[in-house]
């Protein structure tokens, strides 16, 4: 069994998000020692791992949810392959808008070089983004 403080460390997270995961369903409630102490196995790491890295490719909660529904019932490869696919088309339509975010912000990165910071004038950036 593995205690709360080292399972954090072995999944590289903190005790914090472990009861946080714990209180929206994410992780089952652990089992728990004579004292109260929460209580782990190797099933809870792996799981808690999975989490982990679908938090850092930014999934949601709800996705990751539905994800591992995914995985406890056993469902064939296709949905799973179905799941993620639209998760790479929502990362890609993120991109898209950051790239457009970006280009938009070099505009007016471009504007203030050219314009009022040759003039020593009060810079212009914020009246662009007002508008």
């Amino acid at each position: 069994m593995i205690s709360i403080g080292e399972l954090a460390k072995r999944a590289q997270c903190t005790v914090p998000t472990i009861r946080y995961y714990e209180s929206v369903g994410l992780l089952p409630q652990p089992q728990r020692r004579e004292g109260g102490h929460r209580a782990y196995n190797r099933k809870d790491l792996a799981r808690l791992i999975l989490i982990r890295r679908c938090r850092d490719i930014d999934m949601p909660l709800d996705k990751i949810k539905e994800l591992l529904t995914l995985e406890a019932n056993g469902k064939p490869c296709q949905e799973t392959v179905d799941f993620f696919s639209v998760q790479r088309n929502a990362i890609k339509a993120r991109i898209q808008a950051l790239q457009e975010l970006d280009f938009t912000l070099s505009l007016y990165v471009e504007n203030c070089q050219s314009g009022c910071m040759q003039n020593k004038a009060p810079c212009h950036i914020y009246d662009e983004i007002a508008q």
